[in-house]
């Protein structure tokens, strides 16, 4: 029986996009015959931004999952400032322009490098030993963010004689919001240097796009390619088995579900979509935003025509309800340098829905192209705002006076975590 230890610092009861993938894979890797070990981090101790019980129900009772102590800063941050004023991905939650929050971010960003969470890692070593010893495990999954999660592989691929498989979810120095993190010149050398030796020790690394893996390749070179093996962020069919439309909305629904903060500047999508709802004065439309969301953004979808709804985060299961009850399912690529390589989790639970998809984002990249090849749905450049007022014109007219066509169940298999497990299970 192949053996694998996963360490990944987010995993149930917390919640957010980060801790499924792993969560997931392991429950299919389980039921493929391999034995899983999962470290993490002790929830009592955690400075989870969400919590989200309902992923409980994927973490099959032959996991072995050990939890750890960990030193969270953060926790303390949070006892001076609140828990709402901890930033979240993208600082979609907070004002990144006041003086504390700041100061916040400077020290976070020069003190604790690559990120606060690396309190976590000398206890997650120490276990990671006693496991690997222990059950005789020979491969190594770390999976970040956070990158210091990352560290630990390394520390372990220079102690010990294992397999070492680095999970990158996310670019790690070309994160779409690195520049606020405010990094002085000798700490963003010295996080450098970390992603650097972690590309270089790693016998393997995972990420999840074409986009990613050919970033990766032009910063460390070509033979880190060859070690890099694409799995995109997928899709558990057991989320969708069994849901239907709750009932018919009386708005034309366009669902935009997950974290959207001012990076990710969807001015244009909400410009169009005010004057489509001027122009079919006689169709109710409403924008639904399930999730996080910056203030900025919220204030300027409240000035359009249109109606707005704002939803504080759910939990996973109600997630999927919401993108199932839709009418029509807005993605929004953040506006920035590698916009081409981001393929959200929610991008491939989207195609499960069997919802069309409008995007907003790069002219080229892995959405667009797997948008093409499923018949999804379609993807706009920022540059292109005729062809987006036109083109929600037209669907949201044709779908409300049913004069769409009957459209065929996308061709999405491929991305399902059971098959990607499959993938995973030959690599280890």
């Amino acid at each position: 029986m192949k053996k694998v230890l996963i360490i990944s610092y987010y995993w149930p009861p917390s919640g957010g996009a980060g801790v499924q993938r792993w969560v997931k894979y392991s429950k299919y890797l389980n039921s493929a015959g391999v034995d899983v070990s999962v470290i993490t981090v002790d929830d009592k101790v955690a400075s989870y931004s969400s919590i989200d019980e309902s992923l409980i129900k994927d973490v099959d009772s032959n996991i072995k999952v050990y939890r750890t102590n960990s030193f969270e800063v953060i926790n303390w941050y949070s006892s001076l400032v609140g828990k709402k004023n901890v930033p979240t991905a993208g600082f979609s939650n907070v004002n990144n322009e006041g003086w504390i929050q700041k100061l916040a971010t400077a020290i976070r960003s020069n003190f604790f490098i690559p990120d606060p969470r690396i309190g976590w890692n000398k206890y997650a070593y120490k276990k990671a030993i006693e496991i690997i010893q222990k059950e005789s495990i020979t491969t190594v999954i770390t999976t970040s963010p956070p990158h210091s999660t990352q560290l630990i592989g390394l520390k372990l691929k220079r102690k010990l004689s294992i397999k070492w498989i680095a999970d990158l979810r996310d670019p790690w120095t070309d994160i779409y919001y690195y520049d606020l993190l405010r990094h002085s010149s000798i700490s963003n050398k010295i996080n450098k240097q970390f992603e650097s030796k972690v590309f270089k020790h790693a016998d393997q690394i995972l990420t999840v796009s074409k986009g990613l893996k050919s970033l990766f390749s032009q910063k460390f070179g070509s033979e880190i390619g060859s070690k890099t093996t694409i799995i995109y962020n997928g899709f558990d069919e057991d989320d969708f088995n069994g849901k239907t439309k709750s009932s018919i909305n009386k708005n034309f629904t366009i669902s935009y579900t997950g974290t959207i903060s001012d990076q990710y500047d969807p001015t244009l999508f909400l410009e169009a979509l005010d004057t489509v709802s001027k122009k079919l004065s006689n169709i109710s439309i409403m924008l639904q935003f399930v999730g996080t969301i910056s203030s900025n953004i919220a204030k300027l979808a409240k000035s359009k025509h249109f109606e707005t709804e704002l939803v504080s985060t759910v939990p996973h299961n109600l997630i999927n309800q919401y993108q199932v009850d839709a009418d029509m399912l807005l993605l929004v690529i953040p506006n920035t340098t590698h916009a081409a390589g981001i393929a959200t989790g929610k991008f491939f639970e989207y195609l499960a829905s069997q919802n069309p998809i409008v995007c907003l984002g790069p002219k080229q990249g892995d959405v667009v192209d797997i948008l093409k090849a499923t018949g999804a749905g379609k993807s706009f450049d920022r540059s292109q705002k005729r062809e987006l007022i036109e083109y929600l014109k037209v669907q949201i007219n044709n779908s409300v006076t049913g004069n769409l066509p009957r459209t065929k169940k996308f061709r999405i298999e491929q991305f399902s975590r059971q098959n990607q497990a499959n993938e995973i299970k030959e690599l280890i």
